[in-house]
């Protein structure tokens, strides 16, 4: 209609094409049709008035007063992905937040389009990353309050996120590194926070090559506004490619870095089996593959069915046995004892699943429950010491001493009885971690009470130890259940359960009276 002219009664005017327009009413958006009465019935009136049906019936809205369009500046552009559907243009645009979290809290998928679905699928997703924002934000500022205490109060914060949010402590650590560095590169911070960016990325970003601040944000500068479109690997391949544009001389210190921080990992999988990796120098790396290789094609043998991978990974396992059989390194020097004992690998099963009466789990120290034959297995060439569990509780029968450090059997019975450090989600074994002593031993009673005795020390490892001894944070040992409980500066308190001894559960005898007294 526009640009047409009508005649009424000798006045000549021209007629405004239907609109649609956004209002606020009491702070709520509201959409209005806009057009003249003369127009009522045309197809542009009705073709808008369709276009107000769409949106009301959009599946993440439900009242009208509830619908809203994108803010104006986001709405200059057209849809970056040509969408049709008005639902899915207007999540599109959406900005990530609380209004937007409420909206797709309230979507009713069975009726969104296809569109509108992938559409509710990314604004979750940006929805993730505003959320890793706001995080990172709060534990920027926990560790600024932090550090005001010095560095071991510093320290604390990484126990706090680690026990708050069950993590372990390498996962805390990363958490509080990428909230520090988006302290330090806003630019990236806002970036994650309106969904362009997510986590990884963010930390491909702020993390990946060695850069000086100046040469990392100019690096942001290029990268960022197309940030959305590539996958993580493809932003640090993009980044390394950078990282040698930006400074030539500074490839020599990052490789420096980068070997200074070479490392094995070995992460629990599934099905009793585990994940070893390596963090070496190229071509450390290389000698390494090559060595294997070539083991691994000496160990094949007539009738061998094993395949090459199987006989890699076999070979790679026997030098390692070899070493802790014999006790001794490839060069010949004799390795190191820790709680009076040599490496070794702890494995805790129940007598009767030893002997093959029943198949109850088996613990690995440092990894979980494995099977029962497993353990079997491993106990075919194992030296076993024999531990023994109160009948009531399941808990390991005490042992004492008066002398402030443990003797080699009530040693070996907390080592054993812990697993791991006692530290929430610690995975420590407990064989490299110390014994500690609930409440500190007293010099003073050391002639007149037992103060070192099963349920009054306990394996930490160094650090969950040293965070305890300074008073930052506190934990105590129920003596019947085993539980430990940590108090954190905060006044937040956690629990860790005990590792219960393999096999069944201690069971009531049929003539036993529930509410009898114990005997003593």
């Amino acid at each position: 209609m526009d640009g047409e002219t009508a005649v009424e009664e000798g006045i000549v005017r021209r007629s405004r094409p239907p609109s649609i327009s956004v209002s606020m009413l009491d702070g709520e958006p509201m959409l209005a049709l806009s057009l003249d009465h003369a127009d009522c019935g045309t197809p542009a009136a009705d073709i808008a008035g369709e276009l107000v049906q769409l949106a009301n019936a959009a599946p993440w809205i439900l009242p009208l007063s509830e619908l809203t369009t994108p803010h104006p500046d986001e709405a200059k552009e057209p849809s970056p992905h040509r969408l049709r559907s008005p639902a899915a243009a207007l999540l599109e645009a959406h900005r990530p937040g609380p209004e937007l979290a409420r909206k797709l809290e309230r979507a009713s998928l069975a009726d969104a389009d296809d569109a509108t679905l992938v559409e509710i699928v990314a604004a979750w997703e940006r929805e993730a990353s505003w959320a890793a924002a706001q995080q990172a934000r709060a534990i920027a500022e926990l560790g600024r309050r932090r550090s005001a205490g010095g560095p071991r109060s510093a320290r604390s914060t990484v126990y706090e996120v680690e026990a708050r949010l069950s993590l372990t402590k390498y996962a805390a650590e990363g958490r509080i590194t990428t909230a520090e560095a988006l302290e330090e590169f806003p630019a990236v911070a806002d970036a994650l926070a309106v969904g362009h960016i997510d986590s990884r990325k963010a930390n491909v970003l702020l993390l990946e090559e060695w850069l000086s601040p100046d040469e990392r944000r100019r690096v942001h500068d290029k990268l960022l506004p197309d940030a959305d479109l590539y996958t993580a690997p493809q932003l640090r391949q993009m980044m390394r490619r950078e990282a040698l544009t930006a400074n030539p001389a500074a490839a020599r210190k990052r490789h420096a870095k980068s070997y200074s921080d070479r490392h094995l990992r070995v992460d629990p999988g599934s099905d009793a089996m585990s994940f070893l990796s390596g963090y070496l120098r190229a071509d450390d790396a290389e000698a390494v593959r090559i060595a294997v290789d070539a083991m691994a094609v000496a160990a094949k043998g007539p009738g061998d069915a094993r395949t090459m991978d199987q006989r890699r990974a076999d070979a790679f396992t026997d030098v390692f046995r070899t070493i802790l059989d014999t006790g001794t390194t490839p060069a010949g020097a004799t390795l190191p004892t820790l709680q009076r004992r040599g490496p070794h690998i702890q494995v805790t099963v129940a007598g009767g699943t030893l002997l093959g009466l029943d198949d109850q789990p088996a613990e690995l120290g440092g990894y979980g429950p494995i099977p029962a034959e497993l353990a079997r297995q491993i106990a075919q060439d194992g030296t076993w010491r024999a531990l023994f569990t109160d009948a009531a509780t399941g808990e390991f029968v005490a042992l004492s001493s008066k002398a402030y450090r443990p003797g080699a059997d009530l040693t070996r019975t907390v080592l054993a009885r812990d697993v791991t450090c006692v530290f929430m989600g610690c995975r420590t074994p407990a064989w490299r971690c110390e014994i500690d002593h609930v409440d500190s031993y007293d010099a003073a009673k050391a002639e007149i009470v037992e103060q070192t005795a099963t349920e009054k020390v306990d394996s930490k490892c160094h650090s969950h130890h040293d965070v305890k001894t300074v008073g930052l944070w506190d934990s105590d040992r129920e003596p019947v259940t085993g539980e430990v409980t940590w108090t954190a500066p905060t006044g937040h308190t956690y629990v860790r359960r005990p590792v219960r001894p393999p096999g069944p559960p201690p069971r009531r005898s049929a003539d036993e009276d529930p509410d009898d007294p114990p005997p003593f």
